[in-house]
C-alpha cells in the first residue's frame, strides 16, 4: 500500500546519466528509489520492490518502453501508475495513451514538473486503493 511518508519510485532509464539526475531529484524530495537501466528481471523486481509509480524511458536500448507498459499493465502489476519519458514529440497523441501508460512527460523536462507528475500519480492510486 501506499505510504504517504516515503513512496517508492521505480525508475527504469537506460541513459546513466538521465538515471542518476532522476533518482536524486525523487530521493530529495524523500522518495524511495530503485533504479534500473534494463528490463532484465522486471517482473520479479517488480514484485520484490512493489513501487508506488513506475518512471519509465521510451527508449530503452532495443526495447520499446511502450511495450513494457503494456506488458506490465495487463500482468498482476496493472494497478501500478506508470509515467512514460521520451524525448521524441508527440507519443502522447498515441492510441496507447492513456491505456497502456497514466502520464508522458517530453524530456528535457523541469525538476518541478516532473515531481508534480508523480505527485498526482500517487494521489490517484491512493484514492484509488
Amino acid at each position: 500500500m501506499f505510504s504517504l511518508s516515503q513512496p517508492k519510485i521505480l525508475i527504469i532509464e537506460d541513459h546513466p546519466a538521465t538515471l542518476d539526475a532522476i533518482r536524486m531529484i525523487f530521493e530529495f524530495e524523500g522518495y524511495i528509489t530503485m533504479n534500473l537501466s534494463s528490463t532484465m528481471d522486471l517482473h520479479a523486481k517488480v514484485a520484490s520492490f512493489q513501487p508506488d509509480v513506475i518512471v519509465i524511458d521510451i527508449l530503452l536500448g532495443l526495447t520499446d518502453g511502450r511495450a513494457i507498459c503494456t506488458e506490465l499493465k495487463l500482468s498482476i502489476h496493472g494497478s501500478i501508475p506508470i509515467l512514460l519519458m521520451s524525448s521524441r514529440n508527440g507519443i502522447h497523441d498515441s492510441v496507447y495513451y492513456k491505456t497502456h501508460w497514466d502520464d508522458y512527460i517530453e524530456k528535457p523536462f523541469d525538476m518541478e514538473i516532473i515531481i508534480q507528475r508523480v505527485g498526482m500519480l500517487l494521489s490517484k492510486k491512493a484514492q484509488q486503493d
